[in-house]
């Protein structure tokens, strides 16, 4: 019975350290999903090159980009990440399983654009930089 006991409570404690939404990031950073039924689709493949190859403009934007793909969450450098539910990460972002697209976060939580394949990544980029908050970023960074 004291062993069942642990293992409960273990399992509590996982599934409730588990992150559900990206809110550790909130006010931080903006973040881009990728969302693909397979890491080796040409369209994500694609896609996903293109967005890496704008490594200065991913920085200057505060741009965290993640993968969801295969009932997992992936980080940029196609590593799983733990400690997210894939499941309640889709049903907040409204992403659904079979979503061939990217969807854009905001700062502040929200969803700010969401676009299927195929797409000119430049469009994730124009969409930020019309933002009050980025615009606010912009004018700072002139000041520097």
């Amino acid at each position: 019975m004291k062993t069942l006991t642990n293992t409960s409570l273990v399992l509590f404690a996982l599934t409730a350290s588990a992150q559900n939404d990206f809110s550790k990031y909130k006010w931080r950073n903006r973040i881009v999903v990728f969302s693909t039924t397979s890491l080796e689709t040409e369209s994500f493949v694609n896609h996903w090159q293109h967005m890496k190859n704008s490594t200065k403009k991913i920085e200057d934007r505060n741009i965290l980009l993640f993968v969801l793909a295969k009932g997992r969450l992936y980080d940029k450098d196609l590593k799983v990440v733990s400690g997210f539910q894939v499941g309640p990460l889709r049903q907040k972002y409204q992403i659904p399983n079979t979503y061939e697209g990217i969807t854009l976060i905001g700062k502040d939580g929200g969803v700010k654009f969401q676009k299927t394949f195929p797409l000119d990544v430049k469009i994730i980029f124009e969409t930020i930089d019309q933002m009050p908050m980025r615009k606010s970023e912009m004018r700072e960074n002139i000041d520097d």
